[in-house]
């Protein structure tokens, strides 16, 4: 099978590339040319220039399905929010409308679990009222609207994943995704032997391992005629706290590198009872597809690769 990724080589996009390249053709689309040092990082892969994905004539004919990560960050998205217009809404109809000319078969485009709103409480299902109040949010539900629109009207197979927090270990040292809350914690504690949070900890994130999310997607483009939805949560479905995430990793440091890590909470933080959250995958599993969750691996091969890549500092 022919997969092209955008964003390809990326944090989430990159660990999707190295999985499927172990099975299928895949290609990956980057706004700068990747050295091959980095290219190979990610198995058996082809790179092509992301702006030939907004040109009918460029658009590649043989991808069989296109999984679209290609956009703005969050942070990003506040700092230039026409630009997120651009990125996010605009270019992903560009891509959607090339790929149906071109045939592709499946789009697969991810969302983030954030277009139901903030902070993220109680039980959230796909069929609740997505309330996105962040230009990240805002621009990736106006993206979902034409890949569905696109699905119903049987243009295409448009499947959308909301995605909740997913952490893990990046291919490469140089993907920029050090912001997200598990990723930063564990960089903190190797670096500094010290990880300070900037609440007390206490809210609820759906965390889910890098690794069920390349179990899912694959199982998804293995079987996509036999997809009940057009539409899914991509979650573990098991919420925990800030402050045991940060727990989980202070404890896997111990046993990894053998040292010990403070947690540093904001001077003055008390514990509060938080809203828990439920973050509903009942779709993923009314459909048996598999997911390992193996928190404790995941954060254990975070804590390897940034003792690898990032220097202790004194």
């Amino acid at each position: 099978m022919n997969v092209l990724i955008t964003g390809g080589l990326g944090f989430v996009g990159g660990r999707l590339t190295r999985r499927l390249s172990e099975d299928h053709e895949v290609m990956v689309s980057s706004r700068k040319q990747p050295d091959e040092k980095e290219l190979k990082l990610h198995g058996v892969v082809h790179s092509i220039e992301h702006h030939s994905l907004l040109s009918t004539e460029q658009f590649p004919k043989t991808v069989d399905v296109l999984i679209h990560l290609a956009a703005l960050n969050e942070w990003d998205s506040v700092k230039h929010p026409s630009e997120a217009i651009r990125v996010n809404i605009d270019e992903t109809r560009q891509i959607l409308e090339n790929s149906i000319s071109a045939g592709v078969k499946q789009f697969i485009y991810f969302s983030t679990a954030h277009i139901y709103g903030s902070p993220l409480t109680g039980n959230i299902s796909e069929s609740g009222l997505p309330v996105p109040q962040h230009p990240y949010a805002i621009t990736h539900k106006a993206a979902e609207d034409y890949v569905i629109a696109a699905n119903l009207q049987k243009k295409i197979k448009g499947n959308v994943i909301r995605l909740s927090n997913a952490f893990g270990a990046p291919v490469s040292a140089k993907v920029n995704r050090w912001t997200l809350l598990a990723n930063d914690l564990c960089k903190q504690a190797v670096e500094k032997s010290v990880m300070v949070l900037t609440s007390n900890g206490c809210q609820y994130r759906d965390f889910i391992c890098l690794t069920d999310v390349e179990d899912v997607i694959s199982q998804m483009i293995s079987k996509p005629d036999s997809l009940k939805y057009y539409l899914y949560n991509l979650g573990s479905g098991k919420s925990m706290r800030v402050l045991d995430m940060a727990n989980a990793i202070a404890e896997k440091c111990e046993e990894v590198l053998g040292k010990k890590i403070k947690i540093e909470l904001p001077a003055g933080s008390v514990p509060t009872k938080e809203p828990e959250l439920f973050f509903s995958i009942e779709r993923l599993k009314s459909e048996n597809f598999s997911m390992r969750n193996e928190m404790h691996k995941e954060i254990e091969r975070l804590v390897k690769f940034c003792a690898q890549n990032f220097v202790q500092h004194a």
